[in-house]
């Protein structure tokens, strides 16, 4: 599937209306300093190493029953958060995405945002997430160094 940008708040709002975040759960997250292959091109980073969180959602949605996002360049953000995802915010003219709650609090700062759904739950080549119970892999196993791995 392919991964799409979050660039306006269009693009963000889109994002917030396509899943009823009250009935989807986060199943795991980790985060990585590593750039991928499929980061956006014009990631505007703050000059510091921030961790690219990415976020595994078991989705309410008809788009599909799981949702991937990553938060590229997260220097803003909190366990609490991680484990009960919402979208809800606003994008700066640099496309850095600020999440925020009811009292306008921010919860979730990025430089960008991506997603992308899929029909079933992945497991990645370099370990994250976490291999399917039929792969029957241990997660000890599969943690890289250095890297943040948790299971929800």
């Amino acid at each position: 599937m392919t991964w799409i940008s979050v660039d306006t708040i269009e693009d963000l709002e889109k994002l917030a209306e396509e899943n009823c975040w009250e009935d989807s759960e986060t199943l795991e997250f980790y985060a990585s300093p590593f750039v991928e292959k499929y980061f956006p091109d014009d990631v505007s980073r703050s000059g510091y190493r921030n961790m690219n969180i990415h976020v595994l959602i078991d989705a309410c949605s008809s788009m599909g029953p799981i949702l991937e996002i990553v938060f590229i360049d997260a220097d803003w953000t909190s366990l609490s958060y991680l484990t009960q995802l919402f979208i809800g915010g606003h994008i700066d003219t640099l496309k850095r995405v600020y999440i925020e709650d009811y009292k306008g609090d921010t919860e979730m700062r990025c430089s960008r945002l991506i997603y992308r759904y899929l029909q079933e739950r992945p497991t990645h080549r370099s370990g994250h997430y976490y291999a399917n119970a039929q792969h029957g892999a241990s997660p000890a196993a599969l943690t890289g160094a250095g890297d943040l791995c948790v299971r929800c």
